[in-house]
C-alpha cells in the first residue's frame, strides 16, 4: 500500500511538472493513470496464472503420455511406493488411534487413574478402605471414583448368558463427565442401603440383548435371579477404560466392604481440579501415603499411591513398541523414496537426448525439472492411492490376527481423515523428494553433447555418485530392521522355551457363574462344584477335572501376605503381593502342576477343619528363605491364620513374558465364591469334549450359564501375543527392506552394466576372459555392500537400545544376531550384482559394439 501511494503521488508531481496541470486535474489525471498501470498488472498476474496452469496441464499429459509408454517402470514404480505407503499408512492408523487421539471422555486430560507402587517396582491397585480413607481427605480431585469387576448371570432373556458388570461408586458417571443415550444414571436414592437395585447398560448389551428397545427403561431384568432395574443406556462412544464392562451397578454403603486394606483390586479413578497439576497431585498422594502406612505399617509399609495420565495407563506398554515399529516403518519409508529416486535417475538418464532437445527449443532449466516433477507427483499419487488400498488390506488383516480386547482403543482404529491425510502428505513429500533429485541433475544438461551421436543415456558422474549414495543407505537400513527382527525373534523363541508351569496340552477351560440368589452361601456354592466335578469326571475322556476361583494365564487376585516368623526377604517392610486363589481337590492333577513339597488337599480340608493353604515354590523362597514351610503360616491379616501344608511348581499365570509370581492356593471347600473356573484334563482333543463337558455342568443345574470355553494352549499362546505381534511386524518390514535394497542395488550394477557395454565388449574383443569382465562389476558392487553393512552395523548397534523393553532375556548386543544379519544381507547383496554382472560376461562383443 505504502508502495502504490507513492507511486500516485509521484505521477501527479509529474504531471503537474511537465504539462502545467493545475493540482486538481493533476491528482484527476494521474488517478486515471495509476488505474490503468494496476489494470495491466493485475492482467498481467492474471495471464502468468493461467499461462502457470496451462503449462502445468500440459507437463501433466505429458506425464500421463510418458508413464503410459513404459509400463514396466510405471508398473514397478508404483507397486514399490504402494508397499511402503501402505505399509507406513497401517501402522499410523494404530499409532493416532493410540498415542495420538484424546480418549473420548469430556476433558480428558484432567482424568487420571490411581496405582500402588511397591518400592521394588511391583505395581497393583489400590484396597478399599485406600478409596475411603482418600476420598475423605484430598485437595486435588474434583471427583473420585472406584470399580472392580464381576461376574453376573442374565436370565429371563432369549439367551441367558454371563455379563462383565462394573460394580461402581457413586461419583463415577459424574468423573467421567457423560450423560446417558436412554433414561438417567443413579441418584442419592438408588445408593442408600435397602433401595431398589438398579442398573445401567452398554451400548452393545442394550442392541445385542434387547434389541435396542427404549421400553427397556424402567424395565426389570434378573441378575443372578434377582430383579434390578434398568434406569439408563450409555451412548455408544462410553467405554470403561478397559473397554470390557457391560452393565454398571453402584456400591452402596453396607454391601461392599471399604474396611478391607489387604486386598489390592479397586480401580481408582479421578479428575484432576483445573488449576491441578498432574505432579501436584502425585505430591499430595505421596504424603497421603506415608500417613497411611504411619496408620498401617503392615498394609502400606513400602507401597505409595501414584496418579497417571488416564491414556498412558490405557496404553500401558505399548507406546515404546508402537514408537519403534513407526520408526521401523519410517526406515522402509525411506528405502522406499530411495529405490523410486534411483529409478527416476535412470529414467532420467535414459531421456537426456529428449532433454537436450526440449533445452535446444528454448525449454529453461525450471521448466524440465517441473516436467520430471510432473511424472513424479503423479507415480506418487498412483502409488499414494495403492498404499491406501494396501493399507486398509494391511489393517483389516493385522486387526483380525489379535484376540479379541488384546489391544487397547482397537475399535478405535481406522483409516479415518487425519490418517488418510497424513498418507496424502507422505506420498506428496515423497514424489517431491524422488523427484527433485532427477529433475535437478537431468536438468544440467549439454545440448551439443547430448545430441551427439553415439553419446549414450548418462546423467553424468555426480548422479552416479549419488544413485550409489543411495544404495548405500538403502544397505544400511535394510540392516538396521533385519538386526531389529533377529532381535526380536531371538527373544521370542526364548518365551517359547519358558515352561508355563502347567501342562496346558489337551487341557480345556471354562467359567461358570452361580446365581447369587440360589446360591446365597458357601455351602451351596460348594455342593454345586462338587457335584459338576462328579458329572464332569464321568464324561468319557476326562482323566480329570478341577475348579480354581481365578484363571491361570488370565486374571488373578493379588494380596498381600506375611509370614509368621519369616526366613526370606518377605517383612513386614517389603511385604511382595501374592495371587490369592480357591481351588478344588483335583485342580493340581487336572492342570499338572507338581507337588513339591508337603501334600495336597484332600475332601477332609473344608470349613470344619483349620484353614490351610499350598505356596508356590517361588513363594516359599520368599516367605521362608531356605527353611522348611511345611507346618508354618501366613497370615493376610488378624485374625485369619494359614497353616502352609505343602509346595508346588510356579505357575507363570500373568504370562510367558512375565516374571514367576507369588501364588497361594486355598481349599475350594474353605473359600468357595460364586464363580470358577473349570479344567479339564481330557485323553482325546480338548475341542471335541466341549460339548460333552458343558452337558455335564448343566446336568449340575441347568439354568448356570458356561462361558469362555477354550483350551488352555490358546491362552498361553496368547500370553505372548504382544512380543509375537512385534516379531511378525518387524519382520515384514525388514523383508520388505531387504526385497527393496536388493532391487535397488540389482537396479544400479545392471544400469552401470547397461553404461558399460561398449567397454566390456572391446574387452572381450581384445581377449578379456569373463572373468575379467565379472571381477569389476561385483567389486562396484562388493563396495557398496560394505561401506552400507558397515554403516548398517553401527546403527544398529546404537539403535538397539531402544528394543530393551520389547525383549526378554536376549542381550541387546546379541553377538549371534550381529554376527548371522550381516552374513545374510551380504549373500542377498550379492546375488543382487551377481546377475547383472553374469549377465555381462555372456554381451556378444559384436552385437556390443554395432549397439553403439
Amino acid at each position: 500500500m505504502a508502495e502504490e501511494m507513492r507511486l500516485h503521488v509521484e505521477l501527479q508531481t509529474e504531471l503537474n511538472r511537465k504539462t502545467g496541470m493545475s493540482p486538481q486535474d493533476a491528482r484527476l489525471a494521474a488517478q486515471r493513470q495509476f488505474g490503468n498501470i494496476v489494470r495491466i498488472q493485475e492482467q498481467a498476474r492474471e495471464q502468468r496464472g493461467w499461462i502457470w496452469l496451462e503449462q502445468s496441464l500440459k507437463n501433466l499429459r505429458l506425464a500421463v503420455r510418458q508413464l503410459a509408454r513404459f509400463p514396466g517402470f510405471t508398473a514397478i514404480t508404483v507397486l514399490t511406493l504402494a508397499m511402503g505407503i501402505g505399509a507406513s499408512t497401517a501402522i499410523y492408523s494404530v499409532v493416532h488411534a493410540l498415542l495420538l487421539t484424546p480418549l473420548r471422555y469430556h476433558d480428558a486430560g484432567q482424568i487420571v487413574q490411581l496405582r500402588s507402587r511397591q518400592k521394588e517396582g511391583e505395581v497393583s491397585d489400590a484396597a478399599p478402605a485406600t478409596f475411603g480413607d482418600l476420598s475423605a481427605a484430598n485437595a486435588s480431585f474434583a471427583a473420585l471414583a472406584a470399580q472392580y469387576y464381576y461376574y453376573v448371570n442374565l436370565t429371563g432373556t432369549d439367551t441367558p448368558s454371563q455379563l462383565n458388570s462394573a460394580d461402581v461408586t457413586a461419583d463415577f458417571f459424574k468423573l467421567f463427565a457423560v450423560a446417558p443415550l436412554r433414561g438417567r444414571t443413579w441418584s442419592a436414592e438408588d445408593l442408600k442401603p435397602g433401595a431398589t437395585p438398579v442398573v445401567v447398560l452398554s451400548h452393545a448389551l442394550w442392541l445385542s440383548q434387547f434389541n435396542g428397545r427404549d421400553s427397556v427403561i424402567g424395565q426389570q431384568i434378573m441378575l443372578d435371579e434377582t430383579a434390578f432395574t434398568v434406569i439408563g443406556v450409555m451412548p455408544e462412544s462410553f467405554k470403561d477404560p478397559a473397554g470390557v464392562a457391560q452393565i454398571w451397578r453402584p456400591m452402596r454403603p453396607g454391601i461392599d466392604d471399604l474396611t478391607n486394606r489387604s486386598a489390592r483390586y479397586w480401580t481408582i479413578f479421578g479428575r484432576l481440579k483445573p488449576d491441578v497439576a498432574l505432579e501436584r497431585a502425585n505430591v499430595e498422594l505421596a504424603t497421603f501415603s506415608r500417613q497411611l502406612v504411619q496408620a498401617h505399617p503392615r498394609n502400606y509399609e513400602g507401597w505409595t499411591l501414584e496418579a497417571l495420565d488416564l491414556r498412558t495407563r490405557v496404553v500401558g506398554d505399548y507406546r515404546t513398541g508402537l514408537l519403534v515399529l513407526l520408526g521401523a516403518v519410517g526406515c522402509v519409508m525411506l528405502i522406499t523414496s530411495a529405490n523410486v529416486t534411483g529409478l527416476s535417475l535412470v529414467r532420467a538418464a535414459a531421456r537426456r537426448r529428449e532433454l537436450a532437445i526440449r533445452a535446444a527449443l528454448g525449454s529453461s532449466r525450471g521448466q524440465l525439472v517441473a516436467l520430471i516433477l510432473a511424472e513424479n507427483l503423479l507415480l506418487s499419487v498412483l502409488g499414494g492411492v495403492g498404499g491406501v488400498v494396501l493399507g486398509s488390506w494391511g489393517l483389516g488383516a493385522l486387526l483380525s490376527s489379535l484376540p479379541e480386547g488384546w489391544l487397547p482403543r482397537a475399535d478405535e482404529v481406522s483409516l479415518n481423515l487425519p490418517v488418510l491425510g497424513a498418507g496424502l502428505v507422505l506420498a506428496l513429500l515423497t514424489g517431491l523428494a524422488s523427484g527433485l533429485a532427477p529433475g535437478l541433475t537431468a536438468s544440467r544438461v549439454d545440448a551439443s553433447d547430448a545430441l551427439k551421436d553415439g553419446t549414450r543415456g548418462s546423467a553424468g558422474p555426480s548422479a552416479a555418485r549419488f544413485r550409489a549414495a543411495l544404495i548405500v543407505g538403502e544397505i544400511a537400513l535394510a540392516l538396521l530392521l533385519l538386526a531389529g527382527t533377529g532381535l526380536l525373534g531371538r527373544s521370542f523363541l526364548g518365551l517359547l522355551q519358558r515352561k508355563p508351569g502347567i501342562d496346558a496340552g489337551r487341557l480345556l477351560s471354562m467359567t461358570v457363574s452361580l446365581s447369587a440368589k440360589r446360591y446365597d452361601s458357601a455351602d451351596k456354592c460348594w455342593g454345586f462344584f462338587s457335584r459338576a466335578e462328579r458329572e464332569v469326571a464321568a464324561v468319557p475322556g476326562v482323566e480329570a477335572a478341577g475348579f480354581t476361583q481365578t484363571s491361570p494365564f488370565r486374571w488373578g487376585i493379588p494380596m498381600s501376605f506375611l509370614p509368621e516368623r519369616p526366613g526370606g526377604i518377605a517383612t513386614a517392610a517389603n511385604l511382595p503381593e501374592a495371587y490369592i486363589d480357591s481351588v478344588s481337590v483335583d485342580f493340581f492333577t487336572a492342570i499338572g502342576c507338581p507337588l513339591r513339597a508337603g501334600r495336597l488337599f484332600t475332601g477332609a480340608d473344608d470349613t470344619r477343619t483349620a484353614p490351610v493353604v499350598i505356596i508356590s515354590e517361588a513363594a516359599a523362597r520368599v516367605y521362608f528363605g531356605t527353611e522348611n514351610p511345611i507346618g508354618r503360616f501366613i497370615t493376610p491379616g488378624a485374625p485369619a491364620r494359614f497353616e502352609v501344608v505343602g509346595v508346588v511348581g510356579d505357575v507363570r499365570r500373568a504370562g510367558l513374558a512375565s516374571d514367576i509370581p507369588l501364588q497361594v492356593y486355598r481349599p475350594l471347600a474353605q473359600r468357595t465364591p460364586p464363580f470358577a473356573t473349570l479344567m479339564v484334563r481330557t485323553s482325546l482333543p480338548p475341542a471335541t469334549l466341549a460339548k460333552s463337558v458343558r452337558a455335564a455342568l448343566w446336568r449340575a443345574d441347568a439354568a448356570t450359564p458356561v462361558s469362555d470355553v477354550a483350551t488352555m494352549d490358546t491362552y498361553v499362546s496368547r500370553s505372548v501375543t504382544q512380543p509375537r505381534f512385534y516379531l511378525v511386524l518387524f519382520s515384514l518390514f525388514a523383508a520388505l527392506a531387504l526385497l527393496l535394497a536388493g532391487i535397488g542395488l540389482y537396479g544400479l550394477v545392471a544400469f552401470s552394466v547397461g553404461q558399460r557395454t561398449r567397454e566390456f565388449g572391446i574387452r572381450t574383443a581384445l581377449g578379456a576372459r569373463p572373468v575379467d569382465v565379472l571381477i569389476p562389476v561385483l567389486t562396484e558392487g562388493a563396495k557398496l555392500a560394505g561401506l552400507g553393512l558397515v554403516l548398517g552395523l553401527v546403527a544398529s548397534f546404537a539403535a538397539a537400545k531402544l528394543l530393551q523393553k520389547m525383549i526378554y532375556e536376549t542381550s541387546v548386543h546379541d553377538p549371534a544376531v550381529f554376527l548371522l544379519v550381516p552374513v545374510v544381507l551380504a549373500a542377498v547383496t550379492a546375488i543382487a550384482c551377481y546377475i547383472p554382472a553374469r549377465r555381462a560376461t555372456k554381451n556378444d562383443p559384436l552385437t556390443a559394439l554395432r549397439s553403439e
